[in-house]
């Protein structure tokens, strides 16, 4: 008996899987094949973060409260993100959408696995996070985009996301 438990603890010890501190505080880790103007991008970790707002409205004798949940594809790679030209990227979609343009903004396009566009829109960087950890020996670029204006339902059928920024 024994050495039956032996064995199971010993199943279970080597094949539990131990968490990321991103998977620890409820992200979801993505696999998504990223690039960059159609330019393949080396990526080391990527994940779904969901965060929760609240905002205070004090207008008046008025106390007012809003609640909602944003969520962010956040990854790492090992290369910028291209910057394009925002006439080039108005010409690319100005057929198929009537969006916002504003400089250093990120312009995102969402693929189906067959490379038909689900979904694009344009998201502020602003309150994201875009950080060149940069060495002499390694380079890890970090980017967040806030996945808004679509159901979320649609990432299920995403298999590559385009993300440029706009110059």
């Amino acid at each position: 008996m024994k050495k039956i438990m032996t064995i199971l603890l010993l199943f279970v010890v080597i094949g539990a899987k131990s968490q990321t501190i991103s998977e620890k505080l409820g992200a979801v880790v993505s696999n998504f094949e990223i690039t960059s103007a159609t330019q393949p991008i080396e990526l080391t970790n990527q994940i779904i973060l969901k965060q929760n707002v609240t905002k205070h409205y004090d207008k008046d004798d008025d106390n007012e409260y809003a609640y909602y949940e944003r969520y962010f594809l956040q990854f790492i790679s090992k290369s910028k993100l291209i910057e394009t030209k925002r006439s080039a990227i108005r010409k690319e979609v100005l057929l198929r959408s009537n969006l916002d343009f504003h400089l250093y903004d990120y312009f995102v396009t969402l693929f189906d696995e067959k490379g038909g566009v689900i979904h694009e829109f344009t998201c502020e960087r602003k309150g994201g996070f875009t950080r060149d950890f940069y060495s002499d020996t390694v380079g890890y670029y970090a980017y967040s985009v806030e996945l808004k204006g679509f159901p979320l339902i649609l990432l299920d059928e995403v298999k590559r996301i385009d993300i440029q920024i706009i110059d």
